[in-house]
């Protein structure tokens, strides 16, 4: 009984430490309208309601007191609170906090040095019925068929307004592959095409380098780092951060490349619940051959193994909707096809 009420005492004051310290967000997760409350890094927070992201100005004082040095305790308070290890060889947690709200933290080698990111989601305390819904014009966007819209990406394409295409590929969410050989040129395109995606979402990129650099075009981003070859401190692979994105409330996932089946697996599968505008790159010489490679990643992954390539190819053609291939011959780099099928 002693034992059990000294467990019950520490639990408290681990629970009164954490709130004392949460204090300075109390503004924000205390607002109603606000459903995500994200730091991506010192001096800076974010966050959401049904009027879209917002950001907050340095000069509010509790966005003034979000330090680095702030943001170590935080985490370290929500890791000790909830029982789990967070250091460099573990340096994503998921937990819950003293009133509910779900956090997951994501601390270097993982992000870029002093960068610790958090993301907080408030659960609903709401409860609507139909009606509700329909006053608040949750139907009134309700899309018919895709058949029934005029698709102005094959008519972009047929005409060879390339950019024209891009530029509508890229707001209309479309999923886009990044094909070539090695010296093609992917990770300079890749860059191009982000370039177009909208300051006012959410971004998350997974990459072994710091080579998409999202911080220095979308404030609201956050760049996650794997250990190539598990040979980092942390050993945190792709596949990993992939999981860890989809709590992070991201509108757009980035993959700098997608190399080995698992990874493959799991970025088609983000995809599929929910993140489309996603782009990653891949070795291959042509469309036809990107498709036939992912076929090849997707039956060499654990998770994938058992599906026929009747059954991967369909969910191929749902999930890819556009490869850009790129070539280089002696020295002079091209987009040598489009690959789009409406």
């Amino acid at each position: 009984m002693t034992c059990d009420l000294a467990t019950e005492i520490n639990i408290d004051n681990r629970s009164l430490a954490l709130s004392a310290h949460l204090k300075v967000l109390t503004e924000f997760l205390a607002n109603s309208s606000v459903t995500e409350v994200v730091i991506n890094r010192s001096q800076q927070l974010i966050t959401e309601s049904n009027q879209g992201w917002q950001h907050h100005d340095v000069e509010n004082l509790s966005v003034k007191a979000i330090t680095f040095e702030y943001c170590q305790r935080l985490a370290k308070l929500i890791a000790t609170y909830s029982g789990q290890k967070l250091d460099a060889s573990h340096p994503i947690l998921s937990a819950t906090l003293p009133n509910g709200e779900r956090v997951q933290i994501a601390i270097p080698p993982v992000t870029k040095a002093g960068c610790i990111s958090f993301t907080i989601r408030k659960p609903s305390k709401d409860i609507f019925t139909l009606h509700d819904y329909e006053r608040q014009g949750y139907f009134k966007q309700c899309l018919c068929n895709e058949e029934c819209q005029v698709d102005e990406l094959s008519k972009l394409k047929q005409q060879g307004d390339m950019v024209g295409f891009l530029k509508l590929a890229i707001a209309q969410r479309k999923n886009i592959i990044v094909s070539g050989a090695t010296g093609s040129g992917k990770t300079t395109f890749f860059r191009s095409l982000l370039s177009l995606v909208p300051d006012n979402e959410r971004l998350i990129s997974i990459e072994n380098v710091d080579e998409l650099q999202l911080y220095r075009t979308h404030s609201n981003s956050v760049s996650l780092f794997y250990s190539a070859g598990q040979q980092g401190v942390s050993a945190v692979t792709q596949k990993q951060l992939l999981e860890a994105s989809l709590r992070m409330k991201p509108d757009r996932i980035f993959v700098a490349e997608l190399i080995r089946g698992d990874e493959a697996f799991y970025f088609l599968r983000n995809i599929n619940s929910g993140h489309p505008g996603s782009i990653t790159t891949m070795h291959a010489g042509s469309p036809q051959l990107a498709l036939e490679q992912l076929v090849l990643m997707l039956k060499e992954s654990q998770a994938g193994s058992s599906l026929s390539r009747k059954d991967i190819k369909q969910l191929l053609h749902l999930c890819v909707d556009v490869i850009v291939q790129l070539q280089n011959i002696n020295g002079q780099r091209f987009v040598s096809e489009v690959y789009y099928e409406n």
